[in-house]
């Protein structure tokens, strides 16, 4: 495991143990050090980082990071981040009245 590897899986442990602004941190720390060839693991971190911004109620940043993690998915054709990134879209779905996630949802489905 690299040390990006690390600090986005301690980021996923900090988002489970419910404190959104400590996994945000570890998880950008990790999106940071990943080597620049490794984008399905970008699309993953990528959707960490958005899920937790949705912990944190940040709406309009979760759908920021999922556009970014639905792209970088889309890109590698990968079907782990394919599906990553469709459930997440599943997730923001209750927030379907937000500005942020109706223009992503559209994005999404384009």
């Amino acid at each position: 495991m690299s040390p990006a590897d690390l600090e986005a899986d301690a980021g996923r442990c900090h988002l489970d143990l419910g404190q959104p602004a400590t996994a945000a941190a570890a998880i950008d720390n990790g999106l940071d050090l990943l080597n620049g060839e490794r984008d399905r693991t970008r699309a993953v971190f990528t959707v960490y980082r958005a899920d937790a911004a949705l912990a944190a109620h940040d709406i309009p940043q979760a759908a920021a990071h999922a556009r970014t993690a639905l792209d970088t998915a889309r890109a590698t054709k990968a079907a782990r981040c394919l599906d990553l990134s469709t459930a997440l879209l599943g997730r923001l779905q209750q927030h379907r009245h937000h500005p942020a996630v109706r223009e992503l949802v559209e994005y999404a489905s384009a």
